[in-house]
């Protein structure tokens, strides 16, 4: 299944709108620095078949695409892709070397390879081709939801 289908499964499965989600991402750059950025809000776009993720300040935004999705028990796992970073009103797009996301859609808690995935949430970890090692995860915000 590719990851339009997964994605447009969720928001019709989960967030009957736009859903919300809020996380923290990782960024080791190839050099060793760190940067982590706390309440990065996650968005689920049927329209594009993307995940969003936009930093809390509102000043960069991601946008994940083209990976391809299967179910593994009550996750589903997706991998490959790549995503374009919206920064200062450029665009980059930047290529996965490898990228790995866990959606559990389900209840409970569920095990994964990367970590533990709450429910109604989303675990990754992503080396771009230049090195950069990005991990994250974050939590559906169902509230405010019809």
């Amino acid at each position: 299944m590719m990851m339009r289908a997964f994605l447009a499964a969720a928001v019709v499965l989960l967030l009957p709108a736009s859903g919300l989600a809020t996380g923290t991402v990782r960024i080791q750059q190839s050099n060793s620095s760190v940067q982590t950025y706390s309440g990065v809000v996650m968005k689920l776009d049927q329209k594009n078949h993307a995940l969003m993720l936009t930093s809390a300040d509102k000043v960069s935004t991601v946008a994940i695409t083209g990976g391809h999705c299967t179910p593994e028990g009550k996750l589903v796992r997706c991998t490959g892709g790549g995503f374009s970073l919206r920064q200062e009103g450029k665009t980059y797009s930047i290529p996965f070397k490898s990228a790995t996301f866990y959606f559990n859609l389900s209840e409970q808690e569920q095990a994964s390879p990367l970590a533990a995935v709450r429910p109604h949430s989303v675990v990754f970890d992503i080396v771009t081709r230049k090195g950069t090692h990005i991990s994250g995860n974050g939590k559906l915000d169902e509230e405010g939801q019809p």
